[in-house]
């Protein structure tokens, strides 16, 4: 039964990797086609490290809530269920839109983001007589 549900698990993560990479192309329609085998190839590779860049930014965000979670005593009821994220979701993300970095430094406060996660947390899931349902 173990087996079948790590199978089962896996499975499932690259389902949902797939589906990201096919939303992203999707939402890009006509940007990642081409007309020769070089081109398809190119525009495969550039889905996939949007997908890649995603799940790293989240995978930054949710390591640094659960870190702090440890560090702040988190109930053990609530850290097992926030481990359950997937850094794969991708339904936060906004694929279209006009971007302008230039003001940008380029560096992401994802402290920030990480306390924000966690006060949302703290607020539905971790209260003083216990986690909530």
């Amino acid at each position: 039964m173990e087996l079948r549900k790590a199978i089962r698990g896996a499975r499932n993560r690259t389902e949902a990797y797939h589906q990201l990479q096919s939303n992203i192309r999707k939402t890009y329609n006509g940007i990642f086609q081409g007309k020769r085998i070089v081109e398809n190839r190119v525009s495969a590779h550039a889905a996939r490290l949007i997908a890649n860049c995603i799940v790293a930014y989240n995978s930054m965000i949710l390591n640094a809530v659960y870190q702090r979670m440890l560090a702040n005593g988190a109930p053990q009821a609530v850290i097992d269920e926030f481990i359950r994220i997937s850094p794969i979701a991708w339904t936060h993300t906004l694929f279209t839109g006009r971007y302008n970095f230039k003001k940008s430094s380029g560096k992401i406060d994802v402290d920030a983001m990480a306390r924000i996660l966690e006060d949302h947390v703290k607020q539905h899931f971790w209260r003083d007589d216990g986690p909530q349902n």
